[in-house]
């Protein structure tokens, strides 16, 4: 298992223990308030997650094997910046692309 795999494989398991620990919560009768603070704080550990996932895809898969120039450089690294700020809850699906 690659270092990539790791990394993504840890943060799964401590978003699986953030689960379990929401799951006590609630069988506690824990305060919602609580409740719903530790379910923001899943959905930003699993979109970081997708974040890492989105930049090994670019890196490993849609940018591998490319000549390096700095037009690949800059295009490499618009997309992770994409994928940054694009994966973050409520971003717009239905944005229009170029041919709208």
């Amino acid at each position: 298992m690659e270092e990539h795999d790791r990394g993504v494989n840890t943060r799964l398991r401590r978003v699986e223990g953030q689960i379990q620990g929401i799951r006590r919560m609630l069988e506690s009768g824990r305060d919602c308030e609580e409740v719903l603070t530790q379910i923001m704080a899943v959905r930003s550990s699993l979109d970081h997650v997708g974040v890492l996932l989105m930049e090994h895809h670019i890196e490993h898969c849609m940018m591998q094997g490319q000549p390096e120039s700095p037009a690949t450089k800059e295009l490499r690294e618009t997309l992770k910046a994409w994928a940054r700020f694009g994966l973050v809850p409520g971003a717009r699906a239905d944005w229009p692309g170029p041919e709208a």
